[in-house]
């Protein structure tokens, strides 16, 4: 059931999300070309991401009742936040040229009244989904007015005093294996100078993770249309009612404001004849609707499915009607793929054990055919223009786009391996790849069916880096650190990376900030863009030091070359100069 459980709670508030956009443009790689210039619309974000000013609005229990009343339960109005004794989570894109499966990382989730935790554990890391353009008018205050939402899980949780609340300790009785699930919209995202300035809005569902279903969808209904939005809806563990999840699918007036009037909105089947019977109405035009439901409610809102209805759904195609046009529905003859996790990091000789969910009217589906193939579409670059992205192919193997794999009882798993790909953009490690995933009834059928365009796989595979000597400073560190140096500004009020003098102070602090898991919210901010092979030799080097007691200097490339061509003489020793803490080309 996932979050799309009878027992759940709503919550409602803000978030923040602080990323550094310098290395928003891939000319920034390139250190003799970098440009302070281009920095974007935050260049010196933090790369924070917080849960501000949430609290839980509604409480639902497992027989289908809620409330929105403290008095009734001492659930309702306990916040939810991030850790208390460490930093925040962090926001982190996969690759300059592939930001729309940006990830949280090392996030600690509370629920709290304040003195004590009642549940808390680490958000395992997901990336965001279904990103659509949510806002019917772009407002004023400069947001943004699209909207997206994160699902995973929460644990292993830790459980404090629940004996004060009935719904605490429902969840905590349903609870498997020490985990929820959580899932959040979010809108309304601020992206100018304001008060508001990195701040939107979130609002969110949190329920029981059970062992067998995927972490960030909902196995289950998947209603949507071609260009989105979607949403999905799930009978209960009774199947006496249904689930569904209209919290990423509403237009608002504007960016994170109120929800549109779309006149009457049902969720119910078409029948053999294309006839939409209705199993209730939506309640969104009800106060505070968003904000106590986060876009969930039952169906039938005030009664259980009868026998005939029962029936149908298992061989129809599930709809929302608005004032009789349907809007949403399932795909073709009710079918629905969809991979777990969706974005990997692969260093070569890596493999990626990708999780492939195959249903048919909410039903696992026996034997389906899937094919992969690559599609670099989604990605924010082309295989024409330099840098170009998804090139060369031969750098992922596992799959064949002419071969389906076949997904023998709804699920399949794709080992897909990496290799080296060189350095196909130069300036930026390894390259970045698209794989799309299609059933062979969805691919066939063209215009008959649609296709959820954020549904694919996102690969960044770095190149081979592996030295034959211990590391120095200017053979080796120096490209690396000033590349950094330049992408991350916020390090500059911590430590200059392109200065070896300042490095070499710190470099007990780095190596323990580059040796830490890749979930540690401590970890450097530029860690999670290096290959294994880079990271290696940065420890290695911060590590190693030399009868000074520093790590190795090495000597200044432009001295070695003097040494040996006496006739290159009249150029600067230092090739670079330091600007504001930056490393930028010497002028001439």
């Amino acid at each position: 059931m996932s979050y799309l459980d009878p027992i759940r709670l709503h919550f409602s508030g803000r978030f923040q999300a602080d990323p550094s956009t310098v290395n928003n443009d891939p000319d920034n790689f390139d250190s003799a070309h970098f440009d302070p210039a281009n920095g974007s619309w935050n260049p010196t974000g933090s790369g924070a991401w917080r849960l501000v000013g949430c609290s839980v609005t509604r409480v639902c229990y497992s027989d289908g009742t809620s409330t929105t009343s403290a008095a009734d339960d001492a659930a309702v109005g306990l916040t939810v936040i991030g850790a208390n004794e460490r930093v925040a989570g962090k926001l982190v894109d996969l690759d300059p040229q592939q930001q729309m499966v940006s990830q949280i990382w090392g996030l600690i989730v509370r629920l709290t009244n304040g003195a004590t935790d009642l549940a808390a554990g680490p958000f395992q890391v997901a990336a965001f989904s279904d990103l659509w353009g949510r806002a019917a008018s772009p407002g004023t205050e400069g947001k943004m007015g699209v909207g997206a939402f994160y699902q995973s899980v929460i644990g292993p949780v830790e459980w404090g005093d629940t004996s004060g609340s009935r719904f605490l300790q429902e969840l905590r009785a349903a609870t498997k294996n020490g985990m929820l699930s959580i899932k959040f919209n979010v809108d309304g995202y601020q992206m100018l100078q304001t008060p508001d300035f990195t701040y939107g809005r979130i609002s969110g569902t949190i329920g029981p993770a059970y062992p067998d279903e995927p972490r960030h969808f909902v196995l289950g209904r998947q209603l949507g249309r071609q260009g989105g939005p979607f949403m999905p809806c799930v009978l209960g563990p009774n199947r006496k009612r249904l689930l569904a999840d209209f919290g990423n699918a509403l237009v608002t007036t504007v960016p994170g404001g109120p929800l549109s009037d779309a006149g009457d909105l049902s969720l119910g089947y078409l029948d053999p004849s294309g006839t939409f019977h209705s199993l209730g109405a939506l309640a969104y035009r009800d106060p505070g609707f968003y904000e106590s439901t986060a876009g969930v409610q039952l169906f039938p809102p005030d009664r259980d499915l009868t026998d005939d209805e029962l029936k149908a759904l298992a061989s129809s195609q599930m709809a929302v009607s608005n004032a009789g046009t349907i809007r949403w529905r399932e795909n073709l003859d009710g079918l629905h793929l969809r991979a777990d996790a969706f974005v990997f990091r692969l260093a070569p000789g890596d493999s990626a054990e990708v999780e492939l969910y195959a249903t048919q009217y909410g039903e696992p589906l026996a034997n389906g055919e899937i094919f992969l193939f690559f599609d670099p579409r989604g990605l924010q670059g082309s295989q024409t223009d330099p840098p170009v992205v998804g090139l060369p192919t031969s750098a992922l193997s596992g799959f064949d786009p002419a071969k389906p794999i076949i997904a023998r009882k709804g699920r399949a798993t794709v080992t897909i391996t990496a290799s080296d790909p060189g350095k196909p953009r130069a300036f930026i490690d390894g390259q970045v790849y698209g794989v799309r995933y299609l059933l062979r009834q969805i691919r066939e059928a063209g215009s008959a069916a649609f296709v959820d365009r954020w549904d694919f796989l996102s690969f960044l595979v770095w190149p081979e880096y592996e030295l034959d000597h211990a590391p120095a400073w200017f053979d080796d560190m120096q490209p690396i650190f000033a590349q950094y140096a330049n992408l991350y500004p916020v390090m500059d009020s911590i430590i200059d990376l392109s200065d070896y003098d300042d490095v070499a102070r710190h470099a007990g602090l780095l190596a323990f900030a580059f040796g830490l898991p890749d979930a540690d919210p401590n970890q450097m901010p530029v860690t999670r863009d290096l290959s294994p092979g880079k990271r290696k030799a940065i420890l290695q080097w911060l590590t190693t030091r030399g009868a000074d007691g520093l790590p190795l200097k090495g000597t200044p490339a432009s001295s070695a070359l003097k040494a040996v061509m006496p006739a290159v003489g009249g150029e600067d020793d230092n090739l670079f100069q330091i600007k504001s803490g930056r490393m930028l080309p010497k002028e001439r």
